[in-house]
């Protein structure tokens, strides 16, 4: 299927041509009249968004798209209320102050609905806040969401996982540009220090889970980087900064329309000394986004490469038990990962759009050390059809077919000559997705979708595992949420279910041939209410339940199983979600939010009172704190633009550093971080900033015995050319 994906593009793209859309020119402002920059402007019909752009400094855009009658423009930017205007309104569109944040495409569905209305837990990071925020790489600014905790090991570079809601971090979906960028079976997590925010447009969060969207590893939620796209009018974006640790970034993107053809090219490289020997890091990016549209038709195509390299001096810390043996100086990971992508879309009539996909994810990593170099080799093709149909003004539905190629090859994975060899799977999947709209009031959403997997033979090692023969698995998936929205208040429901099919290390090293997926069932429900015209509050239960956990077995839980691992461990995970956001002026805008969240190690199937070795029933889970939360304050006058954020986190529970959880559970301490990032506009397109971080100069470290810096500070400049400013 994936062989033929380029071919049918290529016909489509003959074939229409000589089509072509029309020309929207506007310009978006507040009440005031004032410009109101970077807001997002979307042409949707009755399938969806047909084409989105952002405003200029000036609130200035240009939108090419076809012109029908159902065809209207949906304008939503950070602060303000989302506005729907008819296409002969382009002109000069004025925006309400509000305080929401709000988006016309996002994750959560198969099919287009604005983030306000969705019934699932969605967060929308916009581009205005990736833009200003002058963070490096787009993981510091998910910080700020609720239900994310993330871990990194100490400096930038350091190895960052991603805990949503209290589930593992190899349950998160991630993806650039809807492409899957995580390892086989999800592999210990996605590591998220490497994804530079130079590239980014916006992020997409979407928290419960999701596999009868997304499908497998969408267990705990989904996050999609969404890359910057082309620009109609020709610009060039210049970035260079430098500050602590010998610190240096620079970036540089261009876009424009050549030959009818939009193109985005994007190149950053940043560098980093680190705190200590042999703690340096290095990362260099590029992007390529090429896209063009023919009438009803359009073809997005892109790739993306990246390249670091980092030290690893080990847990140089809190040291508990004393086994650490000094800073390793010789330890050294280095990565290259590569995602291609295109999606070819055709407003068939003004109720059938029809959609094709094609992927491939390429990752290579390396890592040296005492005892020699090993390496590791992910690789993903996926392609996919959907048919969105409105059966009505009020019910749209979709559905659609998806198969996918994925393997891994690794230094430690071998057979019994000692021979690395490669262990793959192959998915299909169908599903299908309705959403009902009652009086412009009550949004019911269900869908369904059922996977097959195939595991082709996976030799022997010689020592414990033995040959498996191809294998099959298949499983079900729905998903239901309702949302009410009237007045200033949104009630919002969901129940999902989610899917990981075990990773390439846990096929490799057991001796079970029949290890099943893992499972989550996931449901939320809460209330957003708006508090006059000036505050907005939300608060979320959810409750996530993990089944047939994969764990390895041996002593007193050897007699559990015939095998060394099998499908038996449970835990669960639960809690609240509280935030605010007041905008009581156009200059001010602060956001705010707290997470509850209880975790419970559950007994072994099988037993009354067993958990996996050396965790007890009723434990709580490690990494995962029980409070949290976050604040930013951001102002805005003249040429001033600046930003007071902070985040905390309770006391932790985690593994000993060196050895890990054989060795203990210790207790790390909490800590707060405050940042403040000013940003003053020059004049001629050119931008001055600063950030400093931890500007309290607090001694934490985000995961024991790894120390995260002390306050230090960045400072650089932003040159905007050719677009107006």
């Amino acid at each position: 299927m994936l062989r033929n994906v380029p071919g049918l593009l290529a016909f489509c793209l003959t074939f229409c041509a000589v089509l072509s859309a029309a020309g929207i020119n506007g310009k978006i402002i507040d009440p005031s009249g004032a410009p109101v920059a970077g807001a997002q402007i979307a042409a949707v019909n009755r399938v969806g968004v047909v084409a989105q752009t952002t405003a200029a400094a000036n609130g200035s855009f240009q939108l090419d798209a076809p012109e029908s009658p159902d065809t209207r423009l949906v304008v939503a930017a950070p602060g303000f209320n989302t506005r729907t205007v008819a296409l002969d309104e382009a002109a000069s569109v004025q925006l309400e102050i509000a305080p929401r944040v709000d988006s016309v495409q996002v994750v959560g569905s198969t099919i287009d609905i604005p983030a306000t209305l969705q019934a699932s837990s969605v967060e929308v990071i916009p581009s205005s806040r990736v833009r200003t925020s002058n963070e490096p790489f787009a993981m510091d600014i998910l910080r700020y969401v609720p239900g994310v905790t993330f871990n990194q090991s100490g400096a930038p570079g350091g190895v960052t996982s991603l805990f949503l809601r209290g589930g593992n971090a190899n349950l998160n979906l991630v993806e650039i540009d809807g492409v899957p960028v995580i390892g086989f079976g999800g592999g210990l997590g996605f590591d998220f220090a490497h994804i530079p925010s130079e590239a980014v447009d916006h992020i997409d969060i979407i928290r419960g889970a999701q596999s009868a969207v997304y499908g497998s590893y969408a267990s705990s939620g989904v996050v999609d980087f969404v890359t910057r796209r082309p620009e109609t009018a020709p610009q060039l974006n210049l970035l260079a900064e430098g500050g602590s640790h010998d610190e240096h970034r620079f970036a540089i993107t261009g876009t424009g329309t050549i030959a009818g053809f939009g193109l985005l090219v994007s190149a950053s490289r940043y560098d980093n000394a680190g705190l200590v020997v042999n703690d340096d890091y290095r990362n260099e990016d590029v992007l390529l986004n090429v896209t063009r549209r023919f009438g009803g038709q359009s073809l997005a195509m892109h790739g993306y490469f990246d390249s670091n390299e980092v030290g690893q001096p080990g847990a140089w810390g809190s040291d508990p038990k004393h086994t650490f043996t000094g800073i390793d100086t010789v330890s050294r990971a280095k990565n290259n990962f590569s995602e291609y992508g295109a999606h070819y879309s055709a407003d068939i009539s003004p109720r059938v759009r029809e959609d094709l996909y094609g992927s491939f994810f390429l990752y290579n990593s390396g890592f040296v050390s005492p005892y020699g170099f090993s390496f590791g080799k992910d690789l993903r093709g996926t392609g996919e059809a959907r048919t969105i149909v409105s059966l009505s003004r009020h019910d749209t539905a979709s559905f659609g077919v998806t198969a996918a190629y994925e393997s891994v090859t690794n230094s430690y994975i071998t057979d019994a000559s000692f021979s690395t060899f490669p262990i793959e799977r192959n998915e299909i999947a169908v599903y299908a997705e309705n959403r009902y709209e009652v009086a412009s009031r009550l949004f019911l959403s269900g869908g369904v979708r059922a996977e097959y997997f195939r595991t082709p033979s996976i030799p022997g090692d010689g020592y414990s595992r033995p040959f498996f023969p191809a294998s099959s698995i298949s499983r079900l998936n729905p998903m239901l949420s309702a949302a009410y929205v009237a007045g200033g208040a949104r009630l919002h429901a969901s129940f999902g279910m989610g899917l990981r099919p075990p990773s390439g290390f846990e096929l490799a090293f057991t001796d079970n041939p029949a290890l099943k997926p893992e499972r989550t069932r996931s449901i939320d429900a809460g209330v957003e209410q708006k508090v006059g015209r000036l505050l907005t509050l939300d608060a979320t239960y959810f409750h996530n339940r993990y089944y047939d956990l994969i764990v390895t077995l041996g002593g007193s839980l050897a007699g559990l199983s015939h095998y060394q691992s099998a499908n038996l461990a449970n835990s669960q995970a639960q809690g609240g979600e509280f935030s605010a956001r007041l905008r009581p002026a156009r200059w001010v805008f602060v956001t705010g939010s707290y997470t509850l969240l209880k975790t419970r190690i559950l007994s072994l199937d099988g037993t009354s009172n067993q958990a996996p070795l050396p965790f007890t029933v009723g434990q709580q889970f490690t990494r995962r704190p029980e409070n949290s939360g976050n604040v930013v304050a951001t102002f805005t006058r003249g040429r001033l633009a600046a930003d007071l954020s902070g985040y905390f986190r309770g006391r932790t529970l985690f593994e000993e550093p060196y050895l890990g959880a054989s060795n203990g559970l210790f207790w790390n301490s909490g800590f707060a971080n405050v940042g403040v990032n000013l940003n003053y506009t020059l004049g001629h397109g050119v931008t001055a900033y600063g950030n400093l971080r931890n500007a309290l100069n607090r001694q934490y470290e985000e995961v024991f015995g790894y120390p995260s810096p002390k306050l230090n500070f960045v400072a650089g400049l932003k040159w905007t050319i050719g677009r107006t400013q």
